[in-house]
């Protein structure tokens, strides 16, 4: 974050209470903090209620820390009262939602850059997507891309701070798990391009319905104007719902039809795909064909911003993959495919149609936990799998929670005889450590909730 004075961040109106406008109008700023762990002296702390921590309840120690302002919702106010009463430093700033504040403060600050933003959401590949795209556009730019999967009310504001005026792109990932979240979120970044990479069954339960879920992502390009692009995946059944009535020009990208459709795959691996891209040859470090859209997606991208295939293939191969997508680990002769970040119907389907295609000398298993927020379709999604996971060639499934034992009924009705349920994920990884020998081949993919890291932990250690 590039230094800048608090008051061209928020205006007094922003505010419910400052107990010293002096402060208030002669601070800078430097860094914004909501992890009181990682704050630094003359940082900003923001006090935001996540899932798991209420910042309210560290204000203290980022005091101790050194924060040189603290904003906290004023519903708290009697707690923060004692604190600031002390002394007029640090500058204590009351506020109707802390979350809100952080997103005007980035909104904001990125204001005084001349940066183009690009927004990339979709229901299945936007994290390997945007980090495709940064890479390539990072050959020709200086890029600010999302960290990790950033791209909620919190990660988004923390990214665009990431910029100063040396930045000309910013590739901000943009989740939702709500109806209106892309909509506000899109109204902090004020995209000037969007990609969207799919439509599907993802946080469907918080829908209602696929078509409830392509609104929602549509709700991304409503920012575009004529002078921006709609970047949009030609193959998915929601093309043209989501390209109608758009003011900005449209890119699309596919493997069957678009703009930038690659040419027959030259060869799949576990790790890797190869392809060609106007006769050009490229590898991209995600495996399947789900990587190679992503890679189309990007390079639509990148041929839009006037980078040449050279750049665009190294952008690419650059790439080197997102933790817990697909990242292969082996031990004792056994390779795992940890695809344990996440999981839904879309991205289920596209892991089990690599495993499919993989010939190994060993045996395949398939270790599933629940797909969470499908709400009252959940039951019917994972029974779906089933069908997905007898024709994929698996000879084992495992799988943990209480929806996936749907998908182990139906796949134990329709002639699969390996298969095992659990409860307890410790019982699992014992069982899962028992069964593999060299030369198998192990899928893993659950929603994030699950956590089914651990059992690669243990089955690894």
């Amino acid at each position: 974050m590039q230094r800048t004075r608090l008051n061209r961040l928020v205006s007094e109106s922003d505010t419910e209470t400052v107990h010293s406008k002096k402060l208030f109008r002669s601070m800078s700023v430097s860094d914004i903090s909501t992890d009181s762990r990682s704050l630094k002296t003359g940082d900003v702390f923001i006090a935001v209620k996540g899932d798991r921590f209420d910042g309210h309840d560290f204000i203290g120690e980022a005091v101790r820390r050194g924060a040189a302002c603290v904003v906290y919702e004023s519903r708290m106010r009697e707690r923060i009262v004692p604190l600031f009463e002390r002394s007029e430093q640090p500058l204590f700033i009351g506020v109707a939602d802390t979350r809100k504040f952080f997103g005007t403060v980035a909104k904001n600050y990125i204001a005084h850059f001349d940066i183009e933003k690009i927004a990339v959401t979709g229901s299945c590949g936007k994290t390997t997507t945007r980090g495709l795209v940064s890479s390539v556009l990072s050959q020709r730019y200086r890029v600010v891309s999302s960290l990790k999967s950033f791209n909620n009310d919190i990660g988004v504001p923390k990214t665009m701070l990431q910029t100063d005026a040396d930045t000309d792109i910013l590739v901000q990932e943009i989740g939702t798990n709500s109806p209106g979240e892309i909509e506000y979120l899109s109204s902090i970044v004020e995209q000037d391009h969007a990609l969207i990479t799919n439509v599907g069954p993802a946080h469907i339960g918080f829908f209602g319905t696929e078509d409830g879920i392509a609104r929602e992502k549509k709700s991304a390009l409503v920012w575009l104007k004529a002078s921006g692009t709609a970047f949009l995946n030609a193959d998915d059944p929601y093309f043209e719902f989501l390209r109608e009535g758009v003011r900005s020009r449209v890119k699309s990208f596919g493997l069957l039809r678009g703009d930038v459709v690659p040419k027959r795959p030259v060869a799949r691996w576990l790790d890797h795909s190869e392809f060609m891209l106007q006769g050009v040859a490229v590898s991209v470090a995600v495996a399947g064909r789900h990587g190679i859209l992503n890679a189309a997606a990007a390079a639509a991208v990148g041929l839009q911003f006037g980078c040449t295939l050279r750049e665009i293939k190294k952008g690419i191969e650059d790439y080197e993959g997102e933790g817990g997508r697909g990242n292969i680990r082996t031990g004792g002769g056994t390779v795992f495919v940890d695809e344990s970040y996440n999981a839904n119907p879309m991205s289920v389907g596209a892991a089990l149609d690599l495993i499919s295609e993989v010939e190994t000398e060993g045996r395949k298993a398939f270790v599933f936990a629940d797909m969470l927020e499908l709400g009252d379709r959940a039951e019917h999604y994972h029974a779906l799998i089933a069908r997905r996971v007898t024709d994929s060639g698996i000879d084992a499934l495992f799988t943990f929670g209480t929806l996936s034992e749907i998908t182990a009924s139906e796949c134990r009705a329709m002639g699969l005889k390996d298969v095992f349920h659990y409860e307890e994920i410790g019982a699992l990884s014992r069982s899962l450590k028992e069964w593999v020998r060299e030369k198998d081949l192990v899928l893993i993919k659950g929603s994030r909730a699950m956590r089914l890291e651990r059992v690669l932990e243990y089955v690894l250690c």
